[in-house]
């Protein structure tokens, strides 16, 4: 991982630049693999993942992805479990597909079937390289040490998304890296778009409010929430 920003490096860059800006978290990041898998994930958060990398690349830049470094050594924690689970589902449709088309074969004797190979084509290694362009298009930056001190304040007091249940420090911080440079952007003058996307409403509530403080964080830096890449590209051009 290349060393990520700090908070005011980033606040002057987005400031010179100003475009809609996501905050992408690493369940956000994630489900990109996911989405073959996890039949409740839309399919064009695909083509949405695509869609925001090349306006990110874009000249001028179209959009801001950013990420904190705790997401990321998130990711990294969880890429291959994830991608694992990915393997053995497309290795078990795979199968399906194989003894379906065999028995259609068999029943329908004068037609011919074809069907693609998922395995040799190598699906799994595709959308880990869609979901890696991603992050390489995601600009990191590192909260100050405010943000440790205000997570342990919402872990203390139980604040979404930590709970008297789920003690969520990493979350808390990460939320809050979010708002600190949320409130320093819109101190100095940025006025674009700006979206936390999670699809974690276990801890930050159901969108589009989520939890009432979740809710009144956001509404205080003008930022909205959205459950995935999809929801947030369909928020900032509304």
């Amino acid at each position: 991982m290349p060393q990520p920003l700090t908070c005011a490096d980033l606040v002057e860059a987005v400031v010179a630049q100003p475009a809609p800006l996501l905050f992408l978290d690493s369940a956000a990041i994630l489900d990109v693999l996911r989405i073959p898998f996890r039949h409740e994930l839309q399919a064009d958060v695909l083509d949405s993942a695509l869609e925001v990398v090349n306006e990110a690349a874009g000249e001028p830049r179209r959009i801001w992805l950013v990420t904190t470094a705790n997401v990321v050594q998130e990711i990294e924690g969880h890429r291959e479990s994830v991608r694992q689970e990915l393997f053995a589902y497309i290795r078990s449709l795979n199968s399906s597909i194989k003894r379906a088309l065999t028995i259609a074969t068999s029943v329908f004797p004068e037609r011919r079937f074809g069907w693609p190979d998922l395995a040799e084509i190598q699906l799994d290694q595709r959308m880990l390289q869609i979901m890696d362009r991603l992050i390489d298009a995601t600009v990191i930056f590192q909260g100050t040490a405010e943000c440790v001190t205000r997570a342990r304040d919402r872990v203390s007091a139980a604040t979404p998304p930590a709970s008297r249940a789920n003690q969520e420090f990493k979350d808390c911080e990460i939320f809050e890296e979010f708002l600190e440079l949320l409130s320093a952007i819109r101190r100095a003058g940025f006025n674009p778009p700006a979206v936390f996307v999670t699809p974690n409403s276990r801890d930050y509530g159901p969108p589009p409010g989520g939890h009432p403080m979740i809710a009144s964080d956001l509404a205080a830096q003008r930022a909205q929430y959205a459950a995935n890449l999809s929801w947030a590209r369909a928020l900032i051009r509304s």
